[in-house]
């Protein structure tokens, strides 16, 4: 309170002195000026990080000092080319090149062959030009985004050789499906009801893909146990059925990592948890409230069961090994047989609802949680404003979050090792437990 009434006694400039503040300093910085400090500071960054290169051993012919001067003069001559004439910027362009060409024959005459610096020095140049343009945030970008690609360069350089061929080749074989073929799977329905549709499976198939290609290189870049968390939490926001898919077949292929992995899925059931709750809260904020209590127990005795298996395993001498096999980093078959599962799911779930009409609800609800538990999610919050009550919603809901549950159990007793099939149980029954208690709860509150 005594700061309060102290700053309201300091005396406020009136809207006279701002406006004069405010032309001095438009006096004082003009466009120009403005461009040309943008190109200075460019200058120094990029600069700075060449200077440190050399200082470490690397040579090379232009440091601080180059770069600044570089990025002035790609701003000054535009600023002229402005001014007087176009012609001045198409003399100044050719001469860079011509000037930054000789410098790199002499220095290939010393067996130094790296292009690096010279295509840096082009950019300060050219990034001069855009800040005497004023494209003031265009600039900064670029140079941003050139510093940390200099800065980074040896880590990259070291990174890479550690990818082995076959890494390689599933590198390819990843980028070909998601970039070449995803894009030109016609968007069109086919089959029963037309409920297949090509693109939507490919998106599937390369959801799972990605999850397994991404979670191997973090993985083997950043640790195991980092690289499964990160995996599980993030594949856990939109598919913990594909991290169950993956991590249980990982876990068979890298046994030692076995017990990792069974946490990975419990950490991916956490986020599935918490993320029921909030998807019927964006529809309705009354079947969130019956959902609340019940995620939240069931996301923390998952989490909780977690971090419990990792602090006991990885205790004492149960380190994890160095020279631990990763297994395949992209198997297409496995992700092509969960799209086929997909498929099997939603053709299943659309005869249910047709043959059982009303009661079909609760048999799509058991059904449609075998693979993702978000489209009943919004299909039962979003009915509750119209035909069914909250309190029915919830309880389809929480049915499909035991269906999905029931079949993670299901796909790790089916693929993965023994050692996880008793974690991933343990943890998840007392979720079972929670889900069926709050089933009656919710029955009995509605049936009052």
């Amino acid at each position: 309170m005594n700061v309060l009434l102290y700053a309201n006694c300091i005396p406020k400039p009136n809207t006279h002195q701002r406006n004069k503040m405010h032309d001095i300093l438009n006096h004082l910085l003009t466009p120009f000026l403005l461009s040309l400090l943008v190109s200075v500071g460019v200058g120094l960054i990029m600069g700075l990080e060449r200077e440190f290169e050399s200082v470490s051993g690397s040579e090379h012919f232009a440091g601080l000092r180059t770069f600044v001067l570089a990025a002035t003069l790609g701003c000054v001559v535009t600023y002229l080319a402005t001014k007087f004439s176009f012609n001045i910027l198409l003399v100044a362009i050719p001469s860079i090149f011509f000037l930054i060409g000789v410098f790199h024959f002499s220095k290939v005459k010393k067996e130094h062959f790296g292009l690096v610096t010279e295509f840096s020095l082009l950019l300060v140049f050219f990034l001069g030009v855009l800040s005497a343009l004023h494209l003031i945030k265009e600039t900064l970008t670029v140079a941003v985004i050139a510093s940390a690609l200099l800065t980074v360069g040896n880590k990259l350089r070291s990174t890479i050789k550690q990818i082995t061929q076959d890494e390689l080749y599933a590198f390819v074989r990843f980028t070909i499906i998601s970039l070449l073929i995803l894009p030109y799977l016609p968007n069109e329905n086919f089959g029963p009801a037309e409920l297949i549709n090509p693109k939507n499976i490919g998106i599937v198939i390369v959801i799972v893909s990605s999850l397994s290609f991404v979670g191997y290189f973090i993985i083997k870049f950043f640790g195991a146990q980092r690289g499964i968390f990160f995996t599980a939490f993030f594949g856990g926001t939109f598919s913990s059925t594909a991290v169950t898919w993956i991590f249980s077949t990982k876990g068979r292929e890298s046994t030692g990592l076995s017990f990792l992995y069974a946490a990975g899925i419990l950490v991916a059931c956490a986020v599935m948890f918490v993320r029921v709750a909030i998807v019927a809260a964006l529809f309705n904020t009354q079947v969130f409230k019956w959902l609340l209590v019940p995620c939240l127990l069931m996301s923390g005795s998952a989490a909780g069961y977690a971090l419990f298996i990792t602090k006991i395993k990885t205790s004492g001498s149960n380190k994890l090994s160095e020279n631990i096999q990763l297994g395949n980093p992209l198997d297409l078959l496995n992700a092509a047989f969960f799209g086929l599962l997909y498929i099997g799911i939603i053709i299943t779930v659309y005869y249910a609802n047709l043959y059982f009409g009303a009661k079909g609800l609760f048999v799509s609800g058991i059904i449609s949680g075998f693979a993702d538990v978000d489209a009943i999610n919004i299909s039962a919050s979003k009915l509750s404003l119209v035909q069914i009550s909250p309190e029915m919603a919830a309880i389809v809901i929480l049915f499909a979050v035991i269906s999905n549950t029931l079949f993670k159990i299901g796909v790790c007793f089916l693929r993965g090792t023994r050692e996880m099939v008793r974690q991933v149980v343990c943890a998840l029954i007392p979720a079972l437990i929670v889900a069926g208690i709050s089933i009656f709860f919710i029955y009995q509150k509605q049936a009052i």
